[in-house]
């Protein structure tokens, strides 16, 4: 991390949603250079692991339901009670869907936009509150360039590509109504990453992907990461979408 984005982290309290791939390479990141880190997830054993890598004396972990407004206000109101309102919002939970259209089930659907899209509502609603009251704080949501292109040789589903586009508008809409309190919003939107939820798509996706990219492979997650933490301690980012796809958004 950059001396100076580094500083900017701190004596602060960050909160990261989704403790899988880059938001597990965020914790990592930033372990040692905030004063309190939250990390929060429905699964328990990628918190274990969170746990286990980085001590439990530095995190402070959550099980927690994205997609359940009363439990994302439980969730906020026991931070409220422990490590205070956050300074930082890192919201990386999602779903990849790899069924076509045809195969996918409604109830498919639904649980993507719950997780993908409502719960990044619920979380950034929550935390802009907070936030907006200390006049000053700092929101990244992980989108993708899903979002804006489909690949070709990608089995990305369309509610993937749906969710990820709508929370670049999402936030594009957010910035305009945090700005005045001093709160920023960005969305980061990477190509193909080699994370678990990657690993889902078969090796010809991957093959088909890398051909695409400048150098032949899939984003690295803390490359991403690095990302999501230089674009959230820089003052000058609010509103936008930033994509870091090594080409592979291109289109082709």
């Amino acid at each position: 991390m950059f001396e100076r984005i580094a500083r900017t982290f701190e004596g602060t309290t960050a909160v990261v949603i989704g403790a899988g791939g880059i938001g597990a390479e965020i914790v990592r990141q930033l372990v040692g250079n905030v004063a309190k880190l939250v990390v929060a997830d429905q699964n328990d054993q990628l918190l274990s692991s969170l746990l286990s890598q980085q001590g439990e004396s530095k995190l402070f972990v959550h099980n927690l339901d994205v997609g359940d407004a009363s439990a994302v206000a439980t969730f906020f109101a026991e931070l409220d009670a422990t490590v205070g309102a956050p300074d930082f919002l890192f919201y990386t939970a999602g779903i990849l869907n790899i069924e076509s259209l045809a195969e996918l089930s409604a109830e498919k659907w639904q649980k993507a936009v719950q997780v993908n899209l409502n719960g990044a509502y619920f979380c950034v609603q929550a935390a802009a509150d907070r936030m907006q009251k200390q006049k000053r704080g700092s929101i990244i949501v992980l989108g993708s360039i899903a979002g804006t292109k489909a690949r070709s040789g990608s089995r990305v589903n369309p509610v993937y590509n749906a969710t990820k586009a709508a929370l670049a508008a999402f936030v594009n809409g957010a910035a305009m109504q945090f700005r005045a309190d001093g709160v920023r919003i960005n969305c980061i939107s990477p190509g193909p990453t080699s994370t678990q939820m990657m690993s889902l798509q078969p090796a010809q996706v991957h093959s088909a992907v890398n051909e695409m990219t400048l150098d032949g492979r899939m984003n690295d997650p803390a490359e991403v990461a690095e990302l999501a933490l230089f674009i959230a301690g820089h003052g000058r980012f609010t509103g936008e979408e930033i994509c870091m796809g090594g080409g592979a958004g291109l289109g082709g």
